[in-house]
């Protein structure tokens, strides 16, 4: 457990925190506009990304299906929980949406895949039923395009409707281009896959712009994540903080692992999607956030911490599952 929280510290963690270093400087001399950079990332950054991440991936639809369904009726049931919760205790309802995004959506990319890097390809874990160490790689890809479609649809409608109070707001995602940009992603990809036997078919003159704003979108959240903290995030609100981080960093992985085993898919790949689950709180959900104008202040220290605290609690998720599932 030592090793890998050392790597996780090193080689994850200290990257992300000096990006949002970097976007903390540039607020407190520069002052940064943080509805323009959300902006930027929802229109033209986020589609990109989504499209090119969804048009590369080679995960049979299958596969796609039946760990969908796993995060699908973890995530909801929870959310709902959180949901009841919030209207018990009668918290306003931006603080509430806030609660459930914190709760349940994890930092799959910039995260978790560096994280199934050192696991499988530096590491050389294998789990009982794993075929290889890329098969690690692939089920974390799909986890990653899966959070992303939770992220962007589920994210948007809770906001929406936290702030409008009305189930119609949440049609307003239509207005952006993020549905139009999965339809076509989703389009081009089988295309890819049924006549061009998976090989990339997109000419220079889309593939290269796509895909630079595809990899801009991680360092833009990043520094807005810095420029919100240093804007004003209020750093006592632990009252709020360490619930979530508890939910997101340990309850969420718990509650994973029950169904994957109840689903017959424990040691593989249950294994790995409860690793991929541990990941912290989302970036993107702040980008969210300060678009809908929502309670970007406990979004921005939700993420925050739940990626310091992360250190430690997934190298713990790590070892008690190698542990139980490895080969």
């Amino acid at each position: 457990m030592l090793q890998h929280t050392g790597q996780i510290l090193y080689n994850i963690l200290l990257p992300l925190l000096l990006m949002v270093g970097f976007g903390t400087l540039l607020q407190r001399y520069q002052s940064l506009s943080l509805e323009t950079l959300a902006r930027v990332s929802m229109y033209l950054l986020v589609p990109s990304f989504l499209l090119i991440k969804i048009y590369d991936s080679d995960i049979p639809w299958s596969e796609i299906g039946l760990i969908a369904l796993v995060f699908l009726i973890v995530l909801g049931v929870l959310g709902l929980l959180l949901f009841a919760s919030g209207r018990a205790v009668r918290a306003p309802n931006k603080t509430v949406a806030a609660v459930i995004l914190g709760s349940i959506v994890f930092n799959a990319g910039n995260f978790g895949i560096p994280v199934a890097h050192l696991l499988y390809v530096e590491g050389g874990t294998l789990f009982q039923g794993q075929p290889d160490t890329e098969a690690g790689l692939h089920v974390q890809a799909l986890v990653v395009m899966l959070s992303n479609l939770l992220v962007w649809f589920l994210g948007y409608v809770v906001l929406a409707v936290a702030r409008g109070g009305r189930a119609r707001e949440a049609l307003g995602i239509f207005k952006l281009p993020i549905p139009y940009a999965l339809v076509t992603s989703f389009v081009l990809r089988e295309i890819r896959l049924r006549w061009f036997n998976g090989a990339d078919f997109l000419p220079i003159v889309a593939s290269f712009p796509l895909r630079s704003l595809s990899g801009a979108l991680v360092p833009m959240m990043l520094v807005a994540l810095g420029a919100q903290l240093a804007r004003g995030a209020r750093w006592r609100r632990w009252r709020e903080v360490v619930p979530i981080a508890f939910v997101k960093l340990l309850a969420l992985p718990a509650l994973i692992g029950a169904v994957v085993y109840a689903f017959g898919l424990w040691p593989w790949p249950g294994a790995h999607l409860i690793i991929g689950a541990a990941a912290p709180t989302a970036v993107n959900t702040l980008i969210l956030t300060i678009e809908l104008d929502g309670d970007a202040e406990l979004t921005g220290d939700v993420v925050f911490w739940t990626t310091i605290f992360s250190g430690v609690t997934v190298a713990g998720v790590i070892a008690v599952v190698t542990a139980l599932g490895a080969a």
